[in-house]
């Protein structure tokens, strides 16, 4: 139901002006876009008017920008897509369905990533100083599994705490980098720590959904993760990001035995009989 948004847009896409069309199809491609911003920032975004974006949503039927709005965010948080679920519940086995789910979003991924981009974050955090990394709400166990890790390779990696590193940016100099995890619904703690670290001239690197979240904004280093239509998003990014995040640590590891920069927690990672 609520991704009838979807089949309009199609449907019309063909008989548009070249104005229309530019707004259906990125709302086809980055329907986070029109979830989390105001038609008049969606028009900047696409480089069309605000009145050009409120037109799209009358020719494809809705009374205008926020009731498209409300039904984009319902289907991205999956509040009443009955037929997915429908179709899930008869599946013989629903383990192997989700499993299987995440196996295509993970070749998905894997098609799109930017290596290019993965390999100027890992010069970026070896060449750091300090490294914290931060993330609130759901994004927190991102972040905190992330920064464990990072300290044993590094040895000087740390996890924000808001209730203690108050002021830690001051604290840090500009050959050190913070990570930041941020995926919808984006929290705004999140974003302004974003905005004061890119202020102060701390290098961001920013792991999201969408090249459109608020904090990529602020990012020296955009990773997006790959998010699908047919699984539950608050779900589906779990196994992606931390795909994502152990291809870094991988690359991390054998960066730092190559270039000698082993710190004492690295033992953590040596192989049974290496010395």
């Amino acid at each position: 139901m609520n991704r009838e948004y979807v089949e309009r847009t199609k449907e019309k896409l063909p008989e548009m002006t070249k104005g229309l069309k530019k707004v259906g199809r990125y709302l086809l491609s980055e329907p986070i876009v029109f979830a989390i911003h105001p038609a008049k920032k969606v028009g900047s975004m696409i480089d069309v008017s605000e009145t050009m974006v409120i037109r799209f949503c009358h020719y494809i039927g809705y009374r205008g920008y926020s009731e498209l709005q409300k039904e984009v965010r319902h289907h991205l948080m999956n509040l009443e897509n009955i037929k997915d679920k429908e179709s899930i519940l008869t599946k013989e086995n629903n383990f192997k369905h989700f499993i299987e789910e995440d196996v295509k979003n993970l070749k998905q991924m894997k098609n799109i990533i930017d290596v290019d981009v993965l390999n100027d974050v890992v010069e970026k955090i070896l060449e750091s100083e300090k490294v914290v990394v931060a993330g609130y709400y759901h994004s927190f166990s991102f972040a905190h599994w992330f920064s464990f890790n990072l300290n044993y390779i590094l040895g000087n990696a740390s996890l924000f705490r808001p209730e203690s590193d108050a002021g830690v940016l001051e604290l840090m100099s500009k050959n050190s980098c913070i990570i930041i995890f941020s995926f919808f619904r984006y929290a705004v703690d999140t974003i302004r720590l974003t905005e004061e670290a890119k202020k102060i001239g701390v290098p961001v690197i920013v792991i999201t959904d969408s090249w459109a979240s608020p904090a990529a904004e602020y990012a020296d280093f955009v990773i997006s993760i790959y998010s699908s239509e047919n699984t539950n998003v608050l779900l589906q990014k779990g196994p992606i990001t931390m795909s994502v995040m152990n291809s870094i640590l991988s690359e991390l590891i054998d960066q730092v035995q190559d270039r000698g920069k082993v710190p004492p927690t690295f033992k953590y990672y040596i192989k049974d009989g290496e010395d």
